[in-house]
């Protein structure tokens, strides 16, 4: 690999500064785009990885709204060759992007999130991954509340949407991330 690095910078050399006088015209001139060489200090962690993830605190409609920023953590190391990239206890986020309450009528709440990144000795990766939660349905309890109380019974509500702590997801690498690593 440094041979064929090593010949690629003599042809660049050779392209930037030819031996004979002839100038060079703009549609003449050669784009010369170097392969990403792994280094002996570096390491790429792929796109498409998955890593593995475990939420750290509950996540419930009840609490929280659109927009909340919560914790997860990696599960299992990541490793590529051999090597620990991402150790277990790394920190990982994810974002509610939809946050629907529980309401009457039994109407049950619900709620999508999406992780987004973890981060490892200063380094943010980028990750792709989706989750929903819907809670329990309380249109029986309401039935019931109708028959036992009348109108007030369509005051029953549902069950908020929650994702529980302690819970595991797997996320994805969203794109080739460069980690420096001791040889």
């Amino acid at each position: 690999m440094t041979l064929l690095y090593l010949a690629l910078l003599a042809q660049a050399a050779t392209v930037a500064n030819p031996t004979h006088a002839e100038p060079v015209t703009e549609a003449q001139q050669v784009e010369l785009v170097l392969p990403q060489v792994e280094s002996e200090s570096t390491i790429v962690l792929p796109r498409d990885t998955p890593v593995h993830l475990m939420v750290l605190n509950e996540v419930s409609t009840k609490k929280h709204e659109v927009g909340h920023v919560f914790r997860l953590r990696v599960n299992q190391p990541v490793v590529i060759d051999g090597r620990e990239l991402i150790p277990v206890g790394a920190t990982a986020w994810g974002e509610l992007t939809d946050a629907d309450k529980s309401g009457n009528v039994g109407k049950s709440g619900t709620l999508a999130a999406r992780l987004t990144h973890l981060e490892h000795n200063g380094v943010r990766v980028p990750i792709e991954g989706e989750t929903t939660a819907t809670g329990k349905s309380g249109k029986g309890e309401t039935l019931l509340g109708v028959l036992a109380m009348g109108p007030l019974g369509l005051f029953a509500k549902g069950d908020n949407a929650r994702i529980k702590a302690g819970e595991k997801m797997v996320a994805f690498v969203s794109e080739d991330v460069t980690f420096d690593v001791e040889g």
